[in-house]
């Protein structure tokens, strides 16, 4: 039998596991900032209905990749704290960054199937 106590058993847990839990509540944050950056930047440039019929299409993409940037910015906290977990022996370090990639992607074809409806009507 082993002396060593499971490193979990030692306290509380793993800080790490949970700061990458804790990370995840900064997508709706990211969501807010990024809905807000997505309908900016077509204004800015002097367009107020972003559809693809009034709308050049460089704007668009760049509305969309400004808006990706600022949704995923949450997900490198995640991988920072999800990969210190796994590296400090947490089992379950990486469900957080698979929760966090999710949401990234989906995102992405929430986005892309709603161009492809504006484009198709």
């Amino acid at each position: 039998m082993s002396t060593m106590a499971h490193p979990a058993a030692d306290g509380p847990g793993h800080p790490a596991l949970h700061r990458a839990w804790w990370s995840l509540l900064l997508f709706p944050v990211s969501f807010a900032l990024a809905f807000v950056v997505g309908e900016g930047i077509p204004s800015l440039f002097g367009y107020s209905d972003p559809s693809f019929d009034s709308t050049p299409w460089w704007v668009i993409t760049l509305a969309f990749a400004t808006a990706l940037l600022v949704f995923a910015a949450p997900f490198l906290v995640t991988v920072h704290f999800s990969n210190k977990a796994v590296a400090e022996g947490e089992q379950g370090g990486r469900l957080p960054l698979i929760v966090a990639g999710v949401l990234v992607g989906g995102f992405v074809l929430q986005n892309l199937a709603g161009g492809i409806v504006q484009l198709l009507s």
